[in-house]
């Protein structure tokens, strides 16, 4: 799993302004996509090398044999208000998802956009933490046991309730823990699922240093274990430039963002760039004839069960080559003011079979 940072985000994001001071213009790729000047080479080499140093850490997210969900938003293009970005967190906690996606165009690139949004995720992982885990001791602790961890040893009759742990000899809870695989964790070891794309709006000036101070990689994969020796897989592509680039494509064919020799039940392709317009007398920016032939090969060889696309701040939800397309509204207060469903909860249930449904969003620009 990618392993996104919050802490100390601020300083970083000081780094980030002094290199951004000296920044070059913003250009506008062949397909008409605003972009910025990083390319999408660059990115996908940097974010591929995250991804290597990561990798055995992201495999089987978490075991999830039986039914979960996840929660998908696209197009938040936060500024200084946090409410939506704060609503979509707060869903995804009270329902109980796996992991929540972004399909880019997250901030504006201002520094204090991506300060607003750094603070609104450390708020997010703080409630998401104080859900699921266990403060060692007390609050005040470093130390967290997963509340899973937790129901494991109540099962086993070793106590009876969470706060037993607080009262019991350190030593005694190693012993413990090592006799049922219980890991004591460090905020550090413990990853918020919360996994965006960049958008081309995340990269105009210069904005992929920002993104990087809190998500370091747009490319990236991860399978979730939903039965013995089966998986769902997620691959998450950035297309921010309008076009995947060659580095990316040659990790795709070199088998980086495809199956690892495991069964796949559904695979789920996430990417900012939209294949598909939302009718044909509207203007999207979309890639190249030829590329946008290769995107859609590749989904039906992956047997793709889903491919979420934002960009277009529209709805659109078709059929093509036996794959779902999904391209979501903004969900942003300033492109999309009244409340409304500007969000997708999918649903799988242990049968094989998906539920997918619009989620209701109530904030409300102040």
């Amino acid at each position: 799993m990618t392993n996104i940072s919050f802490r100390g985000s601020a300083a970083l994001m000081v780094a980030a302004i002094i290199g951004m001071m000296t920044s070059s213009c913003d250009k506008v790729s062949p397909t008409g996509v605003l972009v910025g000047t990083t390319s999408v080479d660059d990115r996908v080499k940097m974010s591929l090398q995250v991804y290597q140093d990561t990798y055995d850490s992201r495999l089987d997210v978490k075991d999830a044999q039986g039914e979960y969900s996840f929660l998908v938003g696209s197009d938040s293009h936060l500024t200084t208000d946090p409410g939506r970005m704060d609503e979509m967190q707060s869903l995804f906690l009270e329902h109980g998802d796996l992991f929540m996606a972004h399909l880019g165009d997250i901030a504006d690139t201002k520094a204090e956009y991506y300060m607003t949004l750094a603070h609104s995720m450390e708020r997010g992982k703080d409630n998401y933490i104080a859900r699921n885990f266990h403060p060692l001791y007390d609050d005040d602790s470093q130390l967290y046991l997963a509340n899973r961890d937790l129901d494991k040893l109540i099962e086993a009759g070793e106590i009876s309730a969470y706060a037993d742990v607080d009262d019991m000899d350190f030593a005694d809870l190693v012993a413990l823990f090592d006799r049922f695989g219980v890991d004591m964790l460090t905020d550090d070891d413990i990853q918020y699922p919360f996994f965006p794309v960049v958008g081309n709006h995340d990269i105009t000036h210069d904005g992929w240093a920002l993104f990087t101070t809190i998500f370091r990689s747009s490319t990236y994969e991860f399978t979730v274990k939903v039965a013995e020796g089966w998986y769902d897989q997620y691959i998450f592509l950035d297309s921010a430039n309008g076009t995947l680039g060659k580095i990316q494509i040659d990790a795709i064919e070199d088998g980086m963002l495809r199956t690892h020799g495991i069964n796949v039940r559904h695979t789920f392709v996430f990417t900012h760039t939209n294949v598909f317009r939302p009718s044909s007398n509207e203007f999207a920016s979309t890639y190249a004839r030829e590329e946008g032939y290769y995107i859609l090969k590749k989904l039906a060889d992956w047997n793709t069960t889903i491919a979420f696309y934002g960009h277009v701040h529209k709805w659109d939800d078709r059929w093509f080559g036996g794959v779902r397309h999904l391209t979501l509204d903004s969900m942003s207060e300033a492109n999309s003011p009244d409340a409304g469903d500007y969000l997708v909860r999918v649903t799988c249930h242990a049968d094989g079979n998906l539920s997918v449904e619009r989620v209701r969003m109530n904030y409300v620009a102040r």
